[in-house]
Order: C-alpha cells, then structure tokens, then sequence
C-alpha cells in the first residue's frame, strides 16, 4: 500500500488519485492512519462483498425480526450470551 501524509496528501491530491487507481493509498495523520483512499471500482467492491465467513453483525441480527418481535428482548438475550462468555473468561495470570 502506498502511505502519504496528510501534508503530503494535500500537496498532490492528483497524485493520491493515480496511485489509488492501482492500490489503497493511506493518508497518515502525526504518523499514524487517519484515512484510506480508494478507486470507486474497489470501493464498490468492498461495499458489495458479503461478510467474511463464521461473522455476523448485530445488523444481521436484528434486521430480519420476524413480525411482532421485540428488538430489545433480542438485544438482552445478546447481551446475555456476551455475559456468558465472560463468565468463562478468567483472564490471564499477572505477575506482581
């Protein structure tokens, strides 16, 4: 990936755009990632791309409710298996 500042970015915005037509350009800000600048092609792409295999978001959840359902009972049984999970997790040893 090709990396500018955001100095850099303002200087040669023409630049940024000819490079993102081949590749994602990241536009830095006090040297850290702020932005990422890509073609409309990939940018569609990205859009358009299904989620990564094993995911589900919150949106897949609840979009879908079947009529008469309640949002918030299925947010509290979310909430309740993220809980759960916790429950399990001990954390790890710390030395002191």
């Amino acid at each position: 990936m090709f990396t500018l500042t955001a100095r850099e970015f303002k200087r040669s915005a023409a630049r940024a755009q000819r490079v993102a037509d081949d590749q994602p350009v990241i536009i830095t800000r006090n040297g850290a990632p702020a932005y990422v600048l890509l073609s409309i092609g990939e940018y569609e792409r990205l859009r358009t791309a299904g989620p990564v295999a094993g995911s589900r978001s919150f949106l897949d959840i609840i979009l879908p409710l079947p009529d008469g359902a309640d949002p918030d009972d299925l947010f509290g049984q979310i909430m309740d298996e993220i809980a759960a999970d916790r429950a399990r997790d001990f954390g790890r040893d710390v030395d002191l």
